[in-house]
């Protein structure tokens, strides 16, 4: 049987070591600041202008889809000097609106991969958020 001296110092010691590992999780605090990735909607071209910049100059290759449309949008391409904009021409505004086509991009990052997903958004409309991953 445990002491109860023993006890406590055990008890303590676990509730701070779950109490670390839950304000501060085992993964790597990975920085996304040096990308830039939009979704806008350009109502007078009847298309979505997809932009991405990586100021570090570090990105080379691209996976990009638009998902949430009849047919899946699907194109892989090198990327020069880390950027690019595509014009992607839309037929017709989707049915439940463009929260429902998220746009995702894959990029080739020094020696990882990087995974963005974003929203497509109006014009007039504040830029819908990032959501970020780094490859397992």
């Amino acid at each position: 049987m445990l002491a109860p001296k023993n006890f406590i110092i055990i008890l303590f010691t676990t509730i701070l070591v779950s109490v670390i590992i839950i304000l501060n999780p085992f993964s790597k605090d990975d920085d996304f600041s040096h990308f830039t990735f939009d979704a806008v909607y350009l109502e007078d071209q009847n298309s979505i202008k997809i932009t991405f910049l990586d100021t570090t100059n570090k990105s080379s290759f691209a996976v990009l889809e638009i998902l949430g449309m009849d047919e899946t949008y699907h194109n892989e391409f090198d990327i020069y000097n880390s950027e690019f904009s595509k014009l992607i021409p839309f037929e017709k505004i989707p049915k439940y609106g463009w929260k429902t086509v998220p746009v995702t991009l894959e990029i080739n990052y020094e020696n990882s991969i990087v995974k963005m997903k974003t929203e497509v958004y109006e014009q007039n409309e504040s830029p819908s958020q990032v959501i970020f991953s780094p490859s397992d």
